[in-house]
């Protein structure tokens, strides 16, 4: 980021007043205090547990070029103050600025599950030619978004940044802030119900991204999901992609599932085809690789160099991370969990595991609202239905999962210690486990007990 301190003030204020600040270059934005350096700016963010307007003198004494608040602090007085009525709104327009300022092209990515994953093979298939910024992880919201604009030169060819959302208004707010270049909303699911309300909305809302699209710019779309895809249309004409219709002008397909869990996919941009093996045999991931194909088609790339890129790709950890030690295979999709996404990785597996034990080690769907009830009622029949070698379960929807499991193995578990207690008794030698769940279960823990003890014992490495 190459911004003065009277130019941040201008943006913010509609004039300068901090003396000498036309001179001043920010080094950097921060919102904590101790990572404050020399001219950086530190914006005072106010959160459930911490307000950021107790560290803004801290932030001064460190170096900071000036404090962004909104509240008046005493003890700030004579100090390098602006004040705004919300930090928030305030970082999001000094972000929306810098993005028009920057050579960037700005691709905004949106969906309900796999939008990180989707990111991430994007800005590696198109980082093979160009330079490329990303959002670090999720920081999807309307603090990490903007904290992940600033931190990009402006001399990159493509941003390519995940915009996530849990209420109405969310959208409303980030979309003015990214104004895309081009959009992309690769499927919907019932996710953030809670805020959102239900599926429907979650549609309108997903597809709302392309009213900020910027003059010319171009609206991508899986055409597999119904209600999204009529949402899309109302908006605009959105370039369609597709895992299911094979005459959609961008197609892909899981073909086979290759012995150490990767897959060969079958990838189509306009009149041609093309394999890739892919990190996973899901069959969901062919509705990425189609996103990422339409996408890097769409601005210029031939679909050979695409498959070429996207054979390289790595997952991002907790998302469907495979680590095979021996005869183990542990997945660590341990991130987050909602209902399309719960039922995606347990179809993937148990592809993988074929005849092998699969043990499951699962956790709540959060945020779902009225229809938390059901989702773990349908999660126990989808159980039921796969018919795991055992399922230890974390979270308080236990006894709706196991009304429906039909004498599957459940074990409700609290802690790492349990399971691993569990697993013990089950008495395997070798095993795929999965591990999922909403962000708050920290299922990771799970993962991580099991995997230090299994690569401890066969040494091994990482798929």
């Amino acid at each position: 980021m190459k911004l003065t301190l009277s130019e941040l003030e201008e943006q913010l204020l509609g004039g300068s007043d901090i003396p000498g600040a036309e001179g001043i270059e920010i080094s950097g934005v921060r919102i904590d205090s101790r990572l404050v350096k020399k001219n950086d700016v530190f914006f005072c963010i106010e959160g459930e547990n911490y307000d950021g307007h107790n560290f803004a003198a801290a932030a001064l004494d460190a170096g900071a070029a000036a404090v962004v608040v909104s509240q008046y602090r005493p003890e700030l007085e004579g100090r390098p103050v602006i004040l705004v009525r919300n930090t928030v709104q305030a970082l999001g327009r000094l972000a929306a600025y810098w993005r028009l300022k920057s050579k960037a092209r700005m691709i905004a990515v949106t969906g309900s599950a796999g939008k990180t994953t989707v990111k991430e093979m994007l800005a590696h298939v198109l980082s093979g030619s160009h330079t490329v910024h990303k959002n670090f992880m999720n920081l999807n919201n309307q603090i990490g978004l903007p904290m992940s604009m600033l931190e990009a030169t402006g001399e990159e060819t493509y941003w390519v940044m995940e915009l996530g959302i849990s209420l109405p208004g969310d959208m409303a707010e980030l979309g003015p802030v990214a104004m895309p270049d081009m959009a992309i909303v690769h499927n919907i699911g019932p996710a953030h119900l809670e805020g959102l309300g239900s599926l429907s909305n979650v549609a309108r809302f997903k597809a709302s991204i392309f009213e900020y699209l910027r003059p010319e710019g171009k609206a991508l779309c899986c055409m597999d999901h119904t209600l999204l895809w009529e949402e899309a249309c109302s908006i605009t004409d959105p370039v369609p992609f597709s895992s299911q219709d094979q005459s959609a002008p961008y197609y892909s397909t899981l073909m086979r599932t290759l012995p150490d869990g990767s897959g060969e996919f079958m990838i189509k941009a306009g009149d041609k085809r093309t394999k890739v093996v892919l990190p996973t045999c899901g069959s969901h991931f062919a509705e990425n690789a189609a996103a990422v194909t339409c996408a890097a088609h769409q601005l210029g790339m031939e679909l050979d160099e695409i498959a070429a890129r996207l054979s390289t790709v790595e997952l991002p950890r907790q998302r469907f991370h495979c680590h095979t030690y021996g005869e183990w295979t542990l997945i660590d999709d341990s991130y987050n969990a909602n209902p399309l996404s719960m039922h995606r990785a347990i179809d993937t597996a148990k592809n993988i595991a074929g005849e092998r034990p699969l043990v499951l080690v699962l956790g709540d769907m959060l945020e779902l609202g009225e229809e938390a009830g059901c989702a773990h009622c349908d999660l126990g029949t989808k159980i039921a239905e796969i018919k795991p070698d055992a399922t230890f379960y974390h979270g308080r929807h236990y006894a709706e999962v196991a009304s429906n499991t039909n004498g599957s193995t459940l074990v409700p578990v609290n802690n790492p210690s349990e399971f691993l207690n569990g697993i013990h008794e089950l008495g395997l030698s070798d095993a795929v486990v999965l591990f999922k769940g909403s962000r708050s279960c920290r299922m990771e823990e799970y993962f991580q007990a099991l995997n230090t003890e299994v690569s401890g014992e066969t040494g091994g490495n990482k798929a």
